[in-house]
């Protein structure tokens, strides 16, 4: 056996001069009886790459102790210290192993059998050190070999590819040995001593506590140990980048040679809006179609920004921020697609909070160069997720905000994070849900999203999309439907109040939202998606498109409620979804809803059998307005008669995705017209001709709708 005095140890070992893995880890591992080792912070790392190269260790029937960090507030600590939160945290940290251990794949699966063979012959213990403020970020390693010989290495380097090969991080770790008596007994014996006090939990102002026990058993279970002749792999690797290689490009920005089976190209009109942006000190909004690649421009210019800071030795931060969940999931993948794996804030704290906090310590201290946040806006307002950025200096952060109109209000805009690098995404910027008149009032909310991002620095249309071959082609049928002669009479009735309360907040030059007429506005509104005949007009409508046409359609439908009983109580009527989707039931069709109210699991069920084929249509409200992917959607039935361009807008643009399967796409409008002429029922046809027009325009077959609108009178004036 290998003792630890027969190499000629160097007094300080540094990634540029010396590969740390090669010329130190190794060797000393091959000596080693013991192997005592804290880290600074928890992750696969810790459990999986820390243990590499350990071969030699198991060979020599050797022992491990692992201490990791993790960091605790003052008052975390305090009732850690008493007691009160340990099983709770304990539990936590256990559901966070199990998570590793689920998504352990690749070379990790090798590392993870040896961490296994070290468990099952109980040979290794791992402890977990809280401190009062901040980490334990200690970086200590303490090598025994056989004849009680010790070498102590203590530096900044943690065992990962980017800490011990040259080709990485700059690192430097100092080496005391026990047979150098004067120096190891004033540096190296504090740091055995330290360790000591750290695994019996004698440290002061940090707790050390072991793993759950069940956690062993688990590893054991998932990962049996090897066979004695599998433990030869990491004795001698022929290559270190082969044996690092799942850990390479561990999280590191990188632009994809393929992407959907293709040979990945940013298009032209993505190259010429991220150099707008880079032009305008990277900060600007992207006006760019729903479908016109969005997502993968934003991904592509983060990217860039990193590699740029990454080559002068700068960290990068990246945040989404999402309006909804759908989104955020959707965000994780294609940021897979660029090595990105981000952490996944949004639900509940317990879910992300603890991550992220370790992740931006790690960052923050220079641990790691490279985080990717994907928040929702909700989680973003909160004081949870605001205090963990608070350290992080701006230089370092970029954001891109998807679906930006939504960060127009007060709390949603002070909420959004101090940062040099600012990309906003939208088809449709500056448009919000409610609007659906022209306001008297000040836009507050666009002044909030312009102070935050700047100005559109690109445009890229619909048109323009459908022009270029990014999005398909579409034939465009007017649906009409007209109001009952008690729609109407409310509607008018509606529409004279709105018209006095904006004329008097005109004459008062107030400047704040009016709450009434808000509330107007929306009864209104609602009133127009929930029009009775729009249930006989669906009905006819689904019992006319033959079964084998029926695939791939999307039902857009209104937020109020249909079939008002005589007593006109509400709580005896039903939401227009529920209407549609048992009309559509009634006439032949296979359908599911698709709102907020299905569960996560559910929605994605509910999707694959629409891609497959199983149903034929999804049935929803606002869910799929924003950043939902279903390319192969050939059919829209937009039901709720909505005058915000920004959602008939991006609802057009959902169904003209590309996809192998369709050739062109049709729009079905249900457009609301009323039966009598009055001032208020002709400001109606003006409002829904608004929105046929535009959808008329780029239409294959416009010159037919064009024919259409005039036999409905539409367009003459009476």
């Amino acid at each position: 056996m290998h003792l630890l005095t027969d190499i000629e140890w160097a007094g300080v070992y540094r990634s540029g001069d010396q590969n740390l893995f090669k010329e130190l880890y190794t060797p000393a591992l091959r000596a080693a009886v013991q192997y005592d080792r804290a880290v600074g912070f928890f992750s696969s790392q810790a459990l999986v790459a820390n243990l590499q190269g350990i071969s030699s260790l198991i060979k020599n029937n050797g022992e491990m102790r692992l201490i990791i960090g993790h960091p605790l507030d003052e008052s975390e600590f305090e009732a850690v210290k008493q007691g009160y939160r340990i099983k709770s945290l304990l539990i936590k940290f256990e559901e966070k192993l199990d998570s590793i251990l689920e998504n352990i794949d690749g070379y990790e699966s090798k590392r993870l059998s040896l961490l296994s063979y070290l468990i099952a012959s109980d040979k290794l213990r791992i402890k977990y050190a809280f401190r009062k403020r901040g980490m334990y970020h200690e970086k200590i390693g303490v090598i025994y070999d056989s004849e009680g010989n010790v070498l102590v290495f203590h530096g900044s380097a943690n065992e990962t590819i980017y800490a011990l090969d040259a080709k990485y991080n700059a690192e430097s770790i100092s080496v005391y040995k026990s047979w150098d008596e004067h120096s190891f007994k004033l540096y190296g014996e504090p740091y055995v001593d330290g360790f000591e006090k750290l695994w019996e939990n004698r440290q002061t102002n940090t707790a050390t506590f072991d793993v759950p026990s069940t956690f062993y058993e688990k590893i054991k279970k998932i990962s049996p140990p090897p066979e004695s002749s599998l433990l030869e792999i990491d004795s001698e690797p022929d290559s270190y980048d082969e044996f690092f290689g799942f850990n390479v490009t561990f999280n590191k920005p990188k632009i994809p040679e393929r992407l959907g089976g293709k040979e990945f190209e940013i298009r032209n009109h993505q190259k010429r809006a991220i150099k707008s942006w880079a032009q305008n000190k990277y900060k600007g909004i992207l006006k760019l179609s729903t479908g016109s690649g969005k997502t993968i421009t934003a991904i592509y210019a983060a990217t860039k920004v990193y590699e740029a800071r990454s080559k002068k030795g700068l960290r990068t931060m990246l945040i989404v921020s999402v309006p909804y969940q759908e989104l955020a999931r959707q965000w994780i993948e294609n940021l897979e697609l660029f090595n990105i794996r981000a952490i996944k804030c949004w639900q509940s704290k317990s879910t992300w909070y603890d991550d992220l906090k370790q992740e931006i310590l790690d960052f923050n201290m220079g641990v790691i160069d490279f985080v990717s946040i994907v928040v929702v806006n909700r989680t973003m307002e909160g004081r949870d997720f605001q205090d963990v950025l608070k350290d992080t200096s701006p230089e370092e952060i970029m954001l891109i905000g998807d679906e930006c109109h939504n960060h127009g209000s007060k709390k949603t805009s002070a909420s959004l994070p101090s940062c040099y690098y600012r990309l906003g995404l939208s088809a449709t910027p500056y448009r919000s849900d409610e609007d659906e008149l022209d306001s008297p009032f000040p836009d507050f909310a666009k002044e909030n999203i312009n102070n935050y991002y700047g100005e559109i620095v690109s445009e890229y249309s619909l048109g323009d999309a459908i022009n270029d071959g990014v999005l398909c082609e579409y034939e465009y049928h007017v649906v009409p439907v007209y109001l009952t002669q008690e729609e109407q009479d409310e509607y008018e009735y509606l529409s004279n109040e709105i018209a006095k309360l904006v004329m008097y907040d005109r004459g008062s030059k107030q400047s704040n939202e009016n709450n009434e007429l808000t509330r107007l506005c929306g009864q209104r509104s609602r009133l127009l998606g929930a029009a009775q005949n729009k249930l006989i007009a669906l009905n006819r409508l689904a019992r006319s498109i033959p079964k084998q046409q029926r695939s791939y359609s999307l039902f857009y439908c209104g937020e109020g409620r249909a079939s008002y009983s005589d007593s006109g109580d509400e709580k005896e009527t039903s939401k227009v979804i529920e209407e549609v989707s048992k009309v559509l039931d009634e006439s032949g069709w296979h359908t599911s809803r698709f709102t907020s109210q299905e569960s996560k699991r559910d929605r994605a069920s509910i999707m694959e059998n629409f891609k497959n084929g199983t149903i034929d249509a999804l049935v929803s409200m606002k869910v799929l307005d924003e950043g939902v992917d279903v390319p192969i959607c050939d059919k829209a039935f937009i039901i709720a008669s909505t005058r915000n361009p920004r959602q008939y807008i991006q609802r057009r643009g959902r169904v003209l995705r590309k996809h192998s399967t369709k050739d062109s796409a049709a729009i079905y409008d249900f457009v609301v017209l009323p039966i009598d002429y009055t001032s208020a029922s002709q400001k109606l046809k003006e409002a829904e001709l608004e929105r046929v027009d535009d959808f008329a325009l780029l239409a294959i077959n416009r010159f037919e709708v064009e024919k259409e609108i005039e036999a409905l009178g539409i367009r003459s004036e009476q």
